[in-house]
């Protein structure tokens, strides 16, 4: 698959369309870009020791899984 994103500021009346694409099946989708979207850096991230000890109540006890599926040999 051959694909081209490109952010256009000020999209004009007729779009330029790639030369790679011409006399190809191509799909176009134009979505509008109100704002940048929220990305979360890895500083941002909680890390795992500080999830340490967050669970708070009693442990659940496990409800049974059944039996184990015989498969045969290969």
């Amino acid at each position: 698959m051959f694909a081209i994103r490109q952010i256009i500021e000020d999209p004009q009346d007729t779009i330029a369309f790639p030369p790679e694409l011409r006399h190809r099946r191509t799909e176009v989708i134009f979505i509008a870009i109100d704002q940048e979207p929220d990305l979360v850096t890895t500083s941002q991230r909680p890390s795992l020791a500080s999830l340490a000890g967050c669970w708070e109540g009693e442990a659940m006890d496990r409800a049974p899984q059944g039996d184990y599926e015989i498969r045969r040999d290969f």
